[in-house]
């Protein structure tokens, strides 16, 4: 529900907000041809996403990897090991050390006996007390997707996690763009409206005159310096307050990117070291 309530803000306020604010487009419906940006050379679209293609393909593309790997990785059987419905208790498998075989009975690296699922589960399995069953390669039960991450589900559950965490970094990005766009044009809005009322009133602002030497060198001439931050905190403020959308959505999917990239990057650990969570967590190849 997260995901889908992410999603639709994304793409119904914050891209085309994004595009909205574009710089190259005149009152959001025409796109200037070439490097004349008159009326003239103006040719009016109702292709607005052009704007911004990368990220709206982007967004599509990373969007769809996530809602497929994550409705796989929740539908996928994770490994489940059949349990046995018997009052008997089985013998010990064929390839175990009693019989012979290599694998010992008991401790980290061999069988293990479950009194639940009444089966000698193998190596790397564990009993998940949510599901109520054994998983086979047993990494952890994820609580987001609704089912255990093991054997047959650890991959989709990867390309899950990479996807998800672009996504985030995708949004916010987005969000950060459009509040960054949203305050240059406010700035130069009032940029433009104190510089007409200067004229108009045959004054010169030497607040306005500052800012402007600081950080538009080619409006007015030289002034004495002056302290701008007023000016600045007053477009902010009206910048955020206008946009609480972006604001919201942007702090929320920076957190969520922050966690999402650690616990990606902690599984591409585990991963090239052939482990998994529930090892590592338990240290069971600390010594080797």
């Amino acid at each position: 529900a997260i995901l889908i309530l992410g999603l639709i803000l994304h793409f119904g306020i914050v891209l085309p907000h994004l595009i909205a604010h574009d710089p190259r487009y005149h009152d959001g419906a025409t796109m200037s041809v070439g490097d004349d940006r008159s009326p003239a050379h103006s040719v009016h679209t109702t292709h607005l996403w052009t704007t911004h293609s990368f990220t709206i393909y982007a967004s599509i593309v990373v969007s769809s990897i996530a809602l497929i790997s994550l409705w796989i990785c929740a539908a996928a059987d994770p490994g489940i090991l059949p349990p046995v419905s018997s009052p008997i208790r089985p013998p010990p498998p064929p390839d175990s050390l009693p019989n012979g075989g290599p694998i010992p009975l008991g401790g980290p690296l061999g069988y293990r006996y479950c009194s639940t699922c009444n089966i000698h589960r193998p190596p790397r399995s564990k009993h998940c007390n949510s599901c109520n069953c054994c998983v086979g390669k047993f990494d952890h039960h994820c609580p987001w997707v609704g089912n255990c991450i093991g054997e047959r589900n650890h991959r989709t559950f990867f390309v899950f996690l990479i996807s998800i965490s672009v996504l985030t970094l995708v949004v916010t990005a987005s969000c950060l763009r459009v509040l960054g766009e949203s305050y240059s044009e406010s700035a130069l809005e009032e940029e433009r409206e104190r510089a007409e009322a200067a004229e108009y009133d045959g004054d010169d602002d030497v607040f306005w005159n500052t800012y402007n030497k600081e950080y538009h060198p080619h409006v007015g001439d030289g002034y004495e310096n002056g302290n701008t931050r007023p000016f600045h905190l007053e477009v902010a403020v009206r910048t955020l307050s206008g946009l609480p959308v972006e604001v919201a959505l942007g702090l929320f999917s920076l957190l969520c990117a922050w966690s999402l990239t650690s616990l990606t990057c902690f599984h591409a650990l585990i991963v090239t070291l052939a482990q998994t969570t529930n090892e590592r967590v338990r240290g069971v190849y600390q010594y080797g």
